[in-house]
């Protein structure tokens, strides 16, 4: 046992010596690009705000005053918008790397420009168009024939898509460049305005002129806002920057949304903001209700919502297709190309391999070792991600199955009580019509009687399928129960509203239903009842759309009535 012992204490020594020397090198190799990039004077990060200083912005202001960009080695400038300073030029003009943007960023996108999205910080948009009551104007159809100020095609394509969406040719609406000013609608110099939901609203509500809401969210379109995006170069050359950019600006934003009050004196101190301090807190709450931040992670993008978005603009004609959403967001590519610095890097490991030439075969068998515990740990993890998703799926399905009518596919009666008063508060705050249609089907249980219940399922699955064919986008079909159904319709004033249910009740009347040999036919009487016409309360528009439906069957079924 001595000899070998005393062979294992020779040899020792010169491996000690061999390894400090190529971690040396090591070392140097690696420090090479490091010390280079510290010997450079710090880079200001210029970040391009969409517009004047507000709390829209408050989560950069919060991240550069409480120093987390600091903490993240980043010398930051926010710069403010203006017309002539929009974010997508500004960003591919170079005078700026990073800017915060609405749906023209993806727009741009489409279009080829080289920009990538990092975090969605709205998670929808507040762009809508306002218009005076007075006017008549409540939606897109009444704006054929008027004039409507926005910025441009780019920077508004979701109203563009909205319009489109409803069957309207931009060419039938007076479109104006936007002037910035407000007072042009207030005066009546211009029909609709294109406007943020945190901001306009409040000076009109502070005048007391009554209003109207278009929202393009009520006409499928609905968009992600206020988007944190770069340039590819950026992304390419300094990844770990883009990275740092990004996660101190979400830091920002958490402590914004959890301290709204001491925001609003940083504006009204640091940066002179003349909005009032209730004007602000107005913006804040609003900015609340669009971010959702207590059930949303902040910056959240799906990427299916994208490609929704990327295929609206599609169908709308606005681009030919969406061929170049990849790599749009930020996260998604894996394929990108190495930063610049790289080339500094590899001088330093050609030496690195040859040093790490005399010590192969020593490391051989740890390295065969680590390589196969770390594949091991890859397929786990890869196990383990395909399995939460299928449990995320499952839970998807769970939660759409408990809030679905099993027989026809439509929304059931628990999910009708959950969201018939948000929605109703969601009309109230925007400032837009809520119509409720209650359906019942005459003589239903002859049909019961008479061909069973078989023969019946097959009826109510008929109506079912009328009425998720004829609903739009945002329009909430249920089965209230037995026979009876409702339509929530958002947007929808009471008389559009009666023509829609008297186009389903005669559709309805002329159809031939099959069940095996039979031929059914069945009639249905309709309730139609509207906020602000005639309810204020969820409880109320139900009770008064049931009383027009009982004075539909009591005036001899098989026809519609609405609220008195």
């Amino acid at each position: 046992m001595g000899p070998i012992h005393s062979g294992i204490s020779a040899r020792a020594p010169r491996c000690r010596w061999l390894a400090w020397w190529v971690a040396g090198l090591i070392g140097w190799a690696l420090m090479c690009p490091v010390l280079a990039a510290e010997d450079a004077p710090q880079t200001v990060i210029r970040i391009q705000l969409r517009w004047l200083h507000q709390f829209q912005f408050a989560g950069y202001y919060a991240a550069l005053e409480k120093g987390f960009y600091r903490d993240e080695g980043l010398n930051v400038e926010l710069v403010e918008g203006s017309p002539e300073r929009q974010p997508v030029k500004e960003v591919l003009a170079g005078r700026a790397m990073y800017a915060e943007g609405n749906s023209e960023v993806l727009l741009a996108r489409l279009q080829g420009q080289p920009l990538v999205a990092l975090a969605a910080i709205f998670q929808h948009s507040p762009s809508v168009l306002l218009a005076l009551r007075s006017s008549g104007i409540e939606s897109p159809h009444d704006l054929i024939g008027k004039s409507v100020m926005l910025m441009d095609s780019r920077n508004d394509p979701d109203f563009l898509t909205m319009l489109l969406n409803e069957g309207i040719s931009p060419d039938l609406v007076d479109v104006r460049p936007s002037s910035f000013d407000f007072s042009d609608l207030i005066e009546g110099r211009v029909d609709a305005f294109n406007s943020y939901l945190t901001n306009e609203p409040y000076l009109l509500r502070q005048r007391g002129i009554e209003y109207t809401v278009i929202n393009p969210r009520n006409y499928r379109v609905d968009f992600y806002s206020d988007i944190l995006f770069t340039h590819e170069d950026e992304l390419r050359n300094y990844p770990a920057r883009v990275a740092a950019v990004r996660r101190a600006t979400l830091r920002g934003w958490r402590y914004a949304m959890d301290n709204p009050e001491e925001i609003i004196d940083l504006l009204k101190g640091r940066y002179q903001v003349a909005k009032s301090r209730e004007h602000l807190r107005f913006e804040a709450d609003a900015i609340r209700a669009l971010m959702m931040p207590d059930l949303v992670e902040i910056g959240h993008m799906n990427a299916q919502r994208w490609n929704h978005m990327a295929e609206t603009f599609v169908r709308a004609g606005v681009v030919e297709d969406t061929g170049k959403l990849e790599g749009f967001i930020y996260g998604e590519d894996k394929d990108r190309p190495l930063p610049g610095w790289v080339a500094a890097t590899l001088f330093g490991g050609a030496i690195l391999i040859v040093s790490v030439t005399l010590l192969a075969v020593h490391f051989f068998r740890i390295n065969r070792r680590l390589q196969q515990a770390e594949n091991e740990v890859r397929r786990a993890n890869l196990a383990l991600v395909e399995k939460l998703a299928e449990i995320e799926d499952l839970h998807e399905r769970l939660q759409e199955r408990a809030m679905r009518d099993a027989l026809t596919g439509l929304y059931n009666r628990r999910y009708l009580d959950e969201t018939l008063g948000r929605e109703l508060a969601r009309a109230k705050r925007e400032g837009y019509p809520l119509c409720l249609a209650l359906i019942d089907l005459d003589h239903f249980k002859q049909v019961n009687d008479t061909f069973g219940h078989l023969a019946g399922d097959e009826v109510l699955q008929h109506l079912g399928r009328l009425l998720r064919s004829r609903a739009r986008e945002g329009d909430i079909p249920c089965r209230y129960g037995g026979e009876e159904f409702a339509l929530v319709m958002a947007g929808m004033p009471l008389s559009a509203a009666w023509e829609r249910a008297e186009e389903w009740r005669e559709i309805f009347a002329e159809s031939e239903i099959r069940h095996g040999q039979l031929k059914i036919r069945v009639s249905m009487s309709v309730g139609l009842a509207a906020y602000p016409d005639n309810a204020g309360t969820a409880e109320e528009l139900m009770r008064r759309a049931d009383e027009a439906l009982y004075r539909a069957k009591d005036l001899g079924r098989n026809r519609v009535e609405s609220a008195a």
